[in-house]
């Protein structure tokens, strides 16, 4: 088929890209900011844990507003049925902002006893975390607004706006770190990231008043599209609280190793340029995914699916297996430049690289979390949620007495696989989307990943000289060169091809 101006895979690509800038500027944040504190500054790492929770609790509650709004919502707009969609954003406005608000108080209620409960190993700083817990707690409000904005503005085909959410937290961060992190430390560090959780929500604005939408209070928990959505959101919230347990229970140990900051760092190397990626394409596809159901075309539908998870693998293959090969150069070049020990670089990189493997599998996962969405099917993703979550905290708790700290990302990478494969399998009883021209295009995609693999192998060997920048730099553009290169030699066609 020809290529459009505004066919999917541009618009992931586009998303994408603006996805990765923005995270990029937070990730360079976060680099100045363990440059000047340190991984082992204690009241670096109960911050970095104050942020995780409120960001883990809401991206959990962010994908449930997500996942049964935009089936819901895109439905009503395949029926013309525009009066009734409108109700249905004001409902789902008004409902979160009180649940939300109800459960920031309790939290800040609640703050001295979970920092009371994590309190034990290295970690002796409680009262500080409950400071940071009731400051970045409320940040979760402005969470709920940026994921439905996020929403509504996808269903009506604005991605770019969404994209770009992250590059002004990030740039007020970096301006903190660089000009006020020597007068306020880490106590500023705390408002800084406040405010920087703020800008999401504020800067999509514009563009939700573009669209004609003007928010109106409406509390009819009684409508119907409100109880079909709430249907669906339980379920979507095991399954995205499976997930995300993970993350809480991994740096809840991890904290106690004192190691909370590095492990929090390395898992955001992958967030950034990894799984920015494939929530750019699940975000695309989505929409359009809900609207095919709606109206029962599943050839295209399937086709649709198909080509989403044939792109996703496409870009996070290399990028994954790249990041696992290089990932001691990666964190040498990050995190030496201010003389941190070695022992972090080695820790550091060996967490990233576990990560980067486990998440080739975990985006499987996600895009297919979003098929069975599309289809209004909430419980089948809370399922393999739970089986997920369940192999993870298991895996975890008989590797700690061997593995440590790396108990955690080794878990990680197991559950994912174990979830990914599950649910796929699971998925194709139901619309037979595995064929052979499918597995076909996977498989020529892995030799390009692994003809990739061994050309920038060679490359990192070579030690062209003693600059750690270019000794990163060449062995990833030979690497790209040589993928993109074999790619297109064995035509694969999310490289000439796109769905309409």
């Amino acid at each position: 088929m020809a290529t459009s101006k505004n066919t999917p895979n541009r618009n992931a690509s586009d998303a994408a890209i603006i996805s990765l800038g923005g995270r990029f500027l937070t990730f360079i944040a976060n680099t100045l900011n363990i440059g000047r504190f340190g991984t082992a500054n204690p009241l670096f790492n109960a911050f970095t844990f104050a942020l995780l929770l409120p960001t883990v609790i809401f991206t959990v509650l962010g994908a449930a507003l997500n996942a049964v709004m935009i089936p819901v919502y895109n439905s009503l707009l395949a029926e013309e049925k525009t009066g009734e969609a409108k109700k249905f954003i004001d409902n789902v406005i008004s409902i979160s902002l009180v649940l939300l608000g109800i459960m920031v108080t309790a939290g800040i209620i609640a703050a001295p006893w979970i920092s009371s409960f994590l309190e034990g190993g290295d970690f002796e700083n409680p009262e500080y975390l409950t400071f940071a817990l009731r400051v970045l707690l409320p940040t979760m409000i402005f969470f709920g607004f940026g994921a439905i904005f996020t929403g509504l503005l996808q269903s009506h085909g604005v991605f770019r706006t969404p994209a770009f959410v992250t590059a002004p937290g990030g740039i007020i961060l970096i301006i903190y770190v660089v000009f006020f992190s020597d007068r306020f430390g880490v106590d500023g560090l705390v408002f800084a990231a406040f405010l920087g959780f703020l800008s999401q929500p504020l800067i999509m604005i514009p563009a939700v008043k573009k669209l004609g939408y003007r928010y109106k209070f409406s509390l009819n928990l009684k409508n119907k599209n409100i109880r079909d959505a709430g249907k669906l959101c339980i379920p979507v919230l095991i399954s995205a609280a499976s997930y995300n347990m993970h993350f809480i229970f991994g740096n809840s140990i991890a904290l106690r190793f004192n190691t909370t900051a590095v492990m929090n760092y390395s898992q955001q190397i992958v967030m950034v340029f990894i799984l920015t990626i494939v929530y750019a394409i699940a975000g695309v596809y989505f929409p359009r995914l809900s609207v095919l159901w709606a109206k029962s075309n599943l050839r295209d539908y399937n086709e649709t699916f198909r080509n989403a998870l044939q792109y996703t693998f496409f870009l996070i293959l290399p990028a994954s297996l790249g990041i696992f090969l290089m990932r001691f150069e990666i964190m040498d070049f990050l995190l030496n430049w201010r003389g941190n020990e070695p022992a972090d670089i080695q820790m550091a990189g060996n967490l990233m690289g576990i990560y980067a493997i486990g998440a080739i599998a975990i985006s499987f996962k996600e895009v297919a979390d979003r098929a069975f969405y599309s289809e209004k099917d909430s419980k089948t993703p809370a399922v393999f949620g739970v089986l997920i979550m369940a192999t993870n905290i298991i895996t975890t708790l008989l590797l700690i007495p061997a593995f440590g700290t790396y108990a955690m990302p080794i878990a990680y990478a197991l559950a994912a696989i174990i979830g990914s494969g599950g649910i796929s399998l699971w998925l194709n009883r139901k619309i037979k989307f595995i064929n052979f021209k499918f597995l076909l295009e996977l498989l020529k995609t892995s030799i390009a990943a692994a003809a990739m693999l061994f050309f920038a192998l060679v490359a990192r060997n070579q030690h062209f000289t003693e600059n750690r920048l270019i000794n990163l730099i060449i062995p990833a553009l030979v690497g790209a060169i040589v993928y993109f290169a074999i790619a297109y030699l064995l035509r694969i066609s999310v490289l000439g091809r796109d769905v309409k």
